[in-house]
């Protein structure tokens, strides 16, 4: 669900149960403009829907209990950012990975939680997996 292009990418991802990291992204320039920033036009409510109908997800799992995330582009810095629930900022390994997915360049690309991509297990107090 990413661009073939050499072109950057924003967008909105998931870091499943079972260690599976899936994306749902637009081009640049195909991007839509909110405030400062373009980001990728879809939300993760209509895409987690979209993939229960196409059976891609669990039907039984909500879009918000598996740790989350959006990169978008701020514009006015120039710069990239991945905002995500702290159980995928952990996991270098998986930024690395939606990076890679997303064709952000390192040196222009940085990361930040976000009180709104917090997964039932941060919102609740769970216990948290090791990082990988």
């Amino acid at each position: 669900m990413t661009d073939e292009s050499g072109e950057p990418s924003v967008g909105i991802f998931w870091l499943l149960a079972n260690g599976s990291l899936l994306v749902n992204s637009s081009p640049l320039s195909a991007a839509e403009t909110y405030g400062n920033c373009l980001t990728h036009p879809r939300s993760h409510i209509d895409v987690w829907t979209e993939l229960q109908r196409s059976r891609m997800v669990p039907t039984d799992v909500e879009y918000e209990e598996s740790p989350r995330g959006r990169a978008v582009y701020d514009s006015r810095r120039d710069r990239f950012v991945i905002y995500a629930d702290r159980c995928i900022l952990r996991r270098k390994n998986t930024l690395r990975q939606v990076m890679k997915e997303l064709k952000l360049p390192q040196n222009k690309t940085e990361t930040s939680s976000d009180l709104h991509y917090r997964c039932s297990r941060c919102l609740h107090g769970e216990p948290r997996t090791n990082s990988k």
